[in-house]
């Protein structure tokens, strides 16, 4: 018993000073379409924090929240981390962990497009041919301002449901889906919609943990864990197993590449990190 109370005695300093674990609550999205869209981030979020090192503690904010409210949270202190396409406001109101969770796959865009319309869009090879179009977006994403700044009409609503139901009743002309997001939105409605089959809108965009701009311990192990994930090879790995099949069947390198300006982001942007960008690769054909 004395050897216990020895070794207590002992290890109480250590105890005492040791780090409490980090609190990492996450934004909870409003109800999406397919909760698929956040597997990814979360589960790079989880392994991340396994990799850096730290004790944490990991939950959902437990509140249905848009985005920007989301993001707002995170400034004030109330929620801890959330992953979204970066900008130059919201780098200086948030801290970014720079490691771009899609590798800028996000700023590839592909046109979901209505069932019979591809004649329309066959013979469009620069961005002013576009201009006669109208587009279709949230009211609330980057993408929006984006599109508008590159002269090109967009049609908005607040509610994701509502822009498919935009299209079908031919209120707007197409509507620029994530390479990831337009096949699966294909496939649910393929009597109504389609993949246009040779453009792709490009634009310098990242998709970004950020958090509280005082919580430097967070992005820390946070950049900390991906960077051991990048190395391992398993951060690859989880972005194949995402996005693989997309890019494979969208066939991004034989696409005529209409070329947009992102005035969102930051300065000096991307970071010259090649290893970390997606690429378009072609195809080679079997022998």
């Amino acid at each position: 018993m004395r050897a216990i109370l020895v070794f207590l005695v002992i290890l109480l300093p250590f105890v005492a000073g040791a780090e409490p674990a980090l609190r990492v609550i996450y934004g909870s999205p409003a109800r999406q379409l397919d909760s698929v869209d956040q597997r990814y981030p979360l589960q790079l979020l989880r392994e991340a924090l396994q990799a850096s090192g730290e004790p944490f503690a990991l939950q959902p904010s437990g509140q249905d929240m848009v985005q920007s409210r989301v993001l707002k949270a995170i400034a004030a202190g109330q929620v801890d981390v959330y992953w979204s396409m970066t900008s130059a406001a919201r780098e200086q109101q948030l801290l970014p962990v720079r490691i771009p969770l899609d590798k800028g796959l996000n700023g590839w865009r592909l046109l979901l497009i209505r069932q019979g319309d591809q004649a329309r869009f066959q013979h469009i090879q620069v961005l002013s041919q576009l201009k006669k179009f109208t587009f279709i977006q949230g009211h609330d994403w980057p993408d929006t301002a984006i599109l508008q700044h590159n002269g090109l009409a967009v049609l908005t609503s607040a509610h994701p449901p509502q822009l498919f139901d935009m299209l079908h009743k031919e209120r707007g002309d197409a509507f620029p889906r994530a390479v990831f997001e337009a096949y699966r939105d294909a496939q649910r409605q393929s009597e109504q919609f389609a993949v246009e089959s040779e453009l792709v809108l490009v634009y310098p965009s990242a998709v970004y943990f950020f958090v509280n701009r005082d919580n430097q311990r967070l992005a820390s192990a946070i950049e900390r864990g991906l960077r051991q994930l990048i190395a391992n090879g398993r951060f690859e790995w989880l972005f194949q197993q995402r996005y693989g099949a997309a890019i494979t069947s969208a066939g991004l390198a034989k696409r005529r590449q209409i070329r947009l300006v992102n005035p969102l982001a930051p300065q000096y942007f991307p970071l010259p990190d090649s290893p970390l960008w997606f690429q378009p690769v072609a195809t080679v054909p079997a022998d």
